[in-house]
């Protein structure tokens, strides 16, 4: 007669599964944060979610599936670090990453469907402001060309050419000016002193790493 003996595999210690960031940098933890909240911005969350427009499954952003309950209280968090930063690197990273328009339901025949968003606004207006000192001290300058400058740099579609025109100022003045805000914002272009752009997002960062939400490396650096 055969016995048959039964052994005990050898047992293999628990690893912990290692978390894995929501985000994969600071700018795309804030972009989640800015937009999440501007889809919401007409009416509260919870009213929607009364109303059964949306449910806890809906999805309304990134951040790895986040979605409903869980995605508005990440958005929430996200600024709240946003939150402990200087005016000015709010300023910047909103100015930056914030939507300038959000959708308009006012339902008036002459409205386009879309307004200006106040978060925006307000911080373009204090950008606006600390750019007269900031980057163009010395200059006389007019605030709503310093605005239209900045907002060139981040990305809108207009030429010197036509600023110059439309706020009635020389070319020269308006390059001159564009290439003081340019280094204002982003640093000089032999890469030794970093802007204020630079220098919110290495803020912002710091703060989201801590909280473990974007990963170890220098998310600064991916803006």
């Amino acid at each position: 007669m055969t016995t048959m003996t039964l052994s005990r595999l050898p047992s293999v210690p628990a690893v912990a599964a290692k978390a894995v960031p929501l985000f994969a940098s600071a700018h795309a933890a804030l972009t989640f944060a800015l937009n999440y909240s501007m889809q919401q911005y007409d009416r509260p969350l919870m009213n929607k979610i009364a109303s059964g427009e949306l449910t806890s499954g809906s999805t309304l952003g990134g951040g790895k599936g986040l979605s409903g309950l869980d995605g508005a209280g990440q958005a929430g968090m996200i600024r709240a670090e946003l939150a402990r930063l200087s005016p000015i690197d709010q300023a910047v990273l909103v100015a930056h990453a914030a939507p300038s328009q959000i959708s308009c339901g006012c339902g008036i025949a002459c409205c386009s469907g879309w307004k200006v968003n106040p978060e925006w606004q307000d911080a373009m207006s204090v950008l606006t402001s600390a750019a007269a000192s900031g980057a163009l001290t010395g200059c006389v300058s007019n605030g709503r060309l310093r605005s239209a400058l900045i907002q060139r740099l981040f990305g809108a579609k207009v030429t010197l050419v036509e600023l110059a025109e439309r706020y009635e100022v020389d070319e020269k003045t308006a390059s001159t000016h564009h290439a003081k805000l340019k280094r204002w914002l982003f640093g000089g272009a032999d890469q030794k002193g970093a802007g204020i752009h630079q220098q919110a997002y290495r803020a912002l960062g710091d703060r989201l790493r801590a909280c473990k939400w974007i990963p170890e490396e220098d998310a600064a650096q991916k803006n």
